[in-house]
């Protein structure tokens, strides 16, 4: 009985300690007009608006950040999220990926002591999943990285190399990310269902700086998954899990039609 207690004085502690350490989290969404499979994505339009303002929109729904802002290479993202109204700021073309962007635009900027990286083609963001993730995060001191993931079943997700899996310890820690699916079974088969990963990171500004100085890594290159850099250094991620996410990064032409014919079917847009 005394444990009980004990431990319940503890958890409501620690959402205390929360509260009263108010730290500002900034959403970023890095986007770039230059993408290998799909050229000038971020401006294609699904349904009515072009794709990075409809992730604009569910990421501003999230009521863990303080703010979001669009992080850009290119004059044409950056006068369609203007004139929509959006916060955007532009940074530099040498940038390698994401992280690396938004490491730029925290550098110069003091605002923000907690960083959430939101691709700009997750185009059905789930907010309430977000901001579980930045509830976990901030109750977890020990993770240094935090990021997002949902089971999955269907053979055909599980096999394709556009969409990056995880595997976690005991502790919710990332093992490892990669393109190809894990685990595999011993026949080669693939399993009854694995993690999927979403992409959506969390970091402090310090692991957000110390990470995007670092090299980039052997494992990091040859999968094309920017989070193994933090893997290699032996950075802890913290892999939040959520249920029924409707996951859908646009890397593909196959990929634009699902996302056209999923919102033309919640919102009867017509192409």
């Amino acid at each position: 009985m005394i444990a009980k207690i004990i431990s319940s004085i503890q958890k409501k502690q620690i959402k205390l300690d929360v509260l009263k350490t108010k730290v500002k989290v900034i959403g970023c969404i890095p986007s770039r007009y230059a993408s290998t499979r799909l050229p000038g994505k971020p401006l294609l339009k699904i349904g009515d608006k072009p794709m990075i303002l409809h992730v604009l929109d569910r990421a501003k729904q999230c009521k863990g950040l303080d703010e979001v802002v669009v992080l850009t290479d290119d004059k044409r993202i950056y006068k369609v999220v203007d004139e929509a109204g959006g916060h955007v700021s532009m940074t530099s073309p040498d940038c390698a990926n994401g992280t690396e962007r938004i490491a730029e635009y925290a550098a110069s900027s003091p605002i923000g002591d907690i960083f959430v990286n939101i691709q700009g083609d997750e185009v059905l963001l789930n907010a309430e999943a977000v901001d579980g993730l930045v509830a976990d995060f901030l109750k977890r001191p020990d993770h240094q990285m935090g990021t997002l993931a949902h089971w999955e079943s269907e053979a055909a997700i599980l096999g394709t190399a556009s969409t990056a899996k995880v595997v976690v310890d005991l502790e919710g820690k990332a093992l490892y990310f990669s393109r190809n699916c894990l685990p595999m079974k011993q026949n080669g088969t693939l399993p009854e269902r694995a993690l999927i990963h979403i992409g959506v990171y969390i970091y402090t500004r310090e692991i957000l700086l110390r990470i995007a100085a670092l090299e980039p890594t052997v494992l990091e290159k040859t999968e094309h998954l920017e989070q193994l850099r933090a893997l290699e250094h032996g950075i802890k991620i913290g892999v939040t899990i959520v249920d029924d996410y409707q996951s859908l990064s646009v890397d593909t032409e196959d990929d634009l039609t699902k996302a056209q014919k999923i919102f033309a079917s919640l919102y009867r847009i017509k192409y």
